[in-house]
């Protein structure tokens, strides 16, 4: 009787965090209905548009730099034995996923700002945007690569594709990449949403100039002090992009198990 009273407690508490999570989400779409004669024209403000435009093409940018730089890294990170690894993964994955993402825009500003010490200055422009954005995102790509990149080695058919002549090149293509393409559309997945949300970075380093660096993030942290209808607008925009994403991305990535 006592294990059934702690089961139910389970599924109580399951469907608390459910139910949490998806009215949060939808709330959005619910204060939009009070105001819908408002709400449809803001789809249509020009810098919400523009903000949007710029949101999707850093996220795009971010992304398939993620994607040349992080499947490389995850590959080393998996395959290779070297002193200081732990160390390396940790930086590579663990920090950046962790990091103040304000304080990274501040090291930005210091580093490639108008005071950069290298005497390049990129900041607050679209170069700002997508270097806020990939130090925030790409860990994504690299730690669900580099999992299933272990879990390939672990198992040994490396190992008997380089018996058969396979040079390493060739195991990578053949055997790493083709088995781990899930794995590396979850990340690639992650790595999108993250970079359509990021704020802190982008906000130091690129700043909020319409029409030029202002993404949908920044124009909601922006507008949010009047709460403009433009502001429920653009997150709704926001919020459903990434939505739509990840949906597709887990449907397309899990059909056919």
């Amino acid at each position: 009787m006592r294990s059934k009273n702690l089961i139910i407690i389970l599924y109580i508490l399951s469907i608390l965090l459910l139910f949490f999570s998806i009215s949060t989400f939808l709330y959005q779409y619910i204060a939009a209905l009070g105001s819908l004669k408002k709400v449809l024209p803001a789809f249509g403000n020009s810098r919400i548009l523009s903000a949007l435009w710029l949101s999707l093409l850093s996220a795009f940018v971010t992304t398939f730099l993620a994607i040349i730089f992080g499947i490389p890294l995850a590959y080393i990170l998996a395959t290779r034995e070297f002193k200081g690894k732990t160390l390396f993964e940790a930086f590579a994955i663990d920090v950046p996923q962790t990091f103040p993402p304000v304080a990274e825009g501040v090291i930005f500003l210091l580093m490639l700002g108008p005071d950069s010490p290298f005497h390049v200055n990129i900041a607050f422009t679209f170069a700002s945007l997508v270097i806020a954005k990939f130090f925030i995102s790409c860990p994504f790509v690299v730690s669900f690569t580099v999992r299933r990149f272990r879990e390939i080695r672990n198992s040994g058919i490396n190992l008997t594709a380089r018996s058969l002549g396979a040079n390493r090149f060739q195991v990578f293509t053949t055997i790493y990449l083709p088995l781990s393409l899930k794995d590396i559309a979850a990340g690639v997945s992650l790595c999108w949403s993250r970079a359509m949300g990021e704020l802190g970075g982008s906000l130091v380093f690129a700043g909020v100039i319409p029409f030029k660096t202002e993404i949908i993030p920044t124009f909601i942290g922006e507008q949010v002090k009047t709460f403009t209808i433009e502001v429920l607008a653009a997150t709704i925009l926001a919020t459903t992009a990434s939505t739509l994403a990840l949906v597709s991305f887990k449907y397309f990535t899990t059909s056919g198990d």
